[in-house]
This record gives C-alpha cells, sequence and structure tokens, in this order.
C-alpha cells in the first residue's frame, strides 16, 4: 500500500515532470516511502540528514535551520543546470524564497491541500499533533510565503484553488489545477460481489493520521454496532489489529486493489481533512459503491446518487445510506459502475504509463 496521500500526489507529480525533464529529488535521508523513483532513469535522489527527537523525524519541519538541507539545495541548484524549484511541502517555503530571491530560479509549490485550513481544523499527523503548537505559526508563515513566493502554483482541485485565492489574495491565473492521479496495475479488474456469503464494507487509511483514526473508531463503535448483517473492515500502515463481531481491522494490506475486489461497499466516514482524499479514488477505480461524508467526498467531481451517496455526517443518515447498498443490488451496480468510469476517465494512469 501507498504510504500517504502525499507520497501519492508526489509520485503523481514527478511522472508529470519527467515527460519534459530529468528530476532532482531532495528527500530526508532514508527515503520514506520514495524510494522505488530511484529506479527511473530520470530521477536522482539526494537526500539531506533530518533532525530527530525520540526516534522523530521532526527536521522536516524546520528546513530553514537545517543546515544539511541548505547544502544541498544550494548545491543543486548552483552546480547543476536546473530550470524550476518545485516545493511540494509548504515546510520548504523558506528555503524556496531565499533561493528564488537570492540564485533567480523559477519557484513551483505544489499544494497538497490548504495547510491554513488543515491546522485549523486539526487533520493531522500524530507526530503534528505533539508539536502543534510551535509548529503553527510555522505552518501559516510559510504558506502564506510559498503563495506569495511562486511563480506558479499547482493546486489538488478547484475547491482548493477558490480557498487559495480567497485566504491569500492570489491571482487565479497564478494558480493551475492538476487532479490527484492513481496508479492501476493493469490486471486488476472488476469481479462480481453479488453472491457472496458475508457482505464486507470497507475503509482503509494511514492510521497516524488523526481523521482516519477518528473513522476507524467510528466505523467500531457506532457503525458496527448500529448497522445489521454487514463485516465492517478496515485496514492500512499501523492500524492495529483488533477483530471483533462484525468489526475487523486488519494492520497493513500488501495489495490494495486485490482486497478491495473482495468487498461489497466502501465508506468514507470522515469528519475532518484537507485536500483531495485519494482512498476515495481506490475505490473508484476498483468499481466499489461509495457511502462518504461531504468532506470525504471533498474536490472530487462526485455526484450524489450517481456515483456515491453523499451525507452530511456520520449519522442516522449515513446508516440508511449503508443499509439502502445492501438491500439493493442494482444500486451497488450502478453507482460501482459509475464511479469507475469516472475515475477512469479522469483519475486513473496504469503503471505502464497508460
Amino acid at each position: 500500500m501507498k504510504d500517504s496521500g502525499a507520497s501519492t500526489r508526489t509520485y503523481g507529480l514527478i511522472r508529470e515532470l519527467l515527460e519534459s525533464a530529468n528530476v532532482i529529488l531532495l528527500i530526508p535521508g532514508g527515503g520514506r516511502g520514495y524510494q522505488e523513483t530511484g529506479v527511473h532513469p530520470g530521477i536522482e535522489v539526494r537526500t539531506f540528514n533530518p533532525y530527530r527527537i525520540g526516534g522523530l523525524d521532526v527536521g522536516v519541519y524546520f528546513l530553514g535551520v537545517n543546515p544539511s538541507y541548505w547544502r544541498n539545495l544550494i548545491g543543486i541548484i548552483k552546480n547543476t543546470s536546473v530550470g524550476a524549484v518545485v516545493g511540494s511541502l509548504i515546510v520548504s517555503a523558506l528555503p524556496l524564497a531565499l533561493a528564488k530571491i537570492l540564485l533567480k530560479k523559477r519557484i513551483v509549490y505544489d499544494a497538497h491541500n490548504v495547510e491554513k485550513e488543515r491546522v485549523i481544523e486539526g487533520s493531522l499527523t500524530e507526530t503534528e499533533n505533539r508539536f502543534k503548537f510551535i509548529l503553527k505559526f510555522r505552518w501559516y508563515l510559510h504558506e502564506y510565503l510559498a503563495v506569495k513566493t511562486a511563480d506558479e502554483i499547482i493546486s489538488i482541485s478547484h475547491d482548493d484553488k477558490r480557498k487559495l485565492v480567497a485566504l491569500y489574495r492570489v491571482h487565479p491565473e497564478k494558480i493551475r489545477v492538476r487532479p490527484p492521479r492513481i496508479n492501476l496495475p493493469p490486471e486488476v479488474e472488476k469481479k462480481s460481489r453479488m453472491h457472496r456469503e458475508t457482505f464486507k464494507a470497507v475503509f482503509h487509511g494511514t492510521y497516524w493520521y488523526l481523521p482516519n483514526r477518528k473513522a476507524l473508531h467510528l466505523i467500531k463503535d457506532y457503525l458496527s454496532k448500529n448497522v445489521r448483517h454487514v463485516q465492517f473492515v478496515v485496514f492500512g500502515s499501523h492500524t492495529p489489529e483488533i477483530s471483533e463481531r462484525n468489526f475487523e481491522s486488519l494492520g497493513f494490506v500488501d495489495d490494495v486493489f486485490e482486497f478491495l475486489s473482495s468487498c461489497d461497499v466502501a465508506i468514507v466516514p470522515l469528519r475532518r481533512g484537507a485536500g483531495v482524499k485519494l482512498k476515495v479514488l481506490d475505490y473508484m477505480a476498483a468499481g466499489l459503491p461509495i457511502v462518504t461524508t461531504r468532506k470525504g467526498a471533498e474536490g472530487l467531481d462526485l455526484v450524489d446518487g450517481k456515483h456515491a451517496i453523499i451525507v452530511e455526517d456520520v449519522d442516522e443518515e449515513f446508516i440508511s445510506a449503508v443499509e439502502e447498498l445492501v438491500e439493493s443490488p442494482k444500486l451497488r451496480r450502478k453507482m460501482g459502475h459509475n464511479a469507475r468510469k469516472l475515475a477512469m476517465k479522469k483519475y486513473v494512469v496504469s503503471k505502464d504509463g497508460g
């Protein structure tokens, strides 16, 4: 399973850049999920030393005072024919701003989401949450610098573009919307789900991301206790292994799409979360009918009643939507077909580049 939505987003941007240029990727030491990019002939991976506290790479949030990062960044810019510097995380905005001023390079800011919104609503990782009072001002400052300094901004959705324009009074023409893309292995096919003994509802996501953690516990403590005749299954990196009555948490799963093909419906009980939720694209590509909150559907071209059932919150309405899909094979087929068709048209890239 991919490490996170951020990693997937970065892979997509790298694929796009490789169409016109070679890429030098500067990442924290060890690679942390990016190792596979190093095998591509157009990519050169450079690493810098992140500060660590208690085993946590907190130094990635303080790149402006990290001499290892500065040394590598300036060396790359000065000693190679770099045409543009792309910052995919707002934590690097200060060094990139100075790189533009001092070294006269074109700066592109890849906005995974709207950071100010993410911090305000608490859509943080476990590590970020520990240091949120120290990092809060830095997040705001760096996003402001990134948006104001960049020659071009790449936004993940039209929703995020509107938010950036409203928050920072940036000219709309400066922002280019690049929808997220996901890899779909060529061998993945939509399999028949109509005659299984156990009806499975699935959710997945990295457990250290707090909105995913909250969703897991909503499934375990609320949905599984109020929806009959459904086995709720969750999985993801660092997810605890739990087995109770009609709820199961599996931990890490190697083949996401193979597992999704064994399920009947996807649920996205998210109350928080910034940007586009890439797990929803996985469900769409797998042809699963989806019940999601409006927050879970944010930034995607999903039409309620056509591609998914979209509700306001995880409440009686959410429960009724799941039960409706359980009782109607025809509705499941229609929504799964429509969701997959939309995914294949707008969001999917096969592993062979097609």
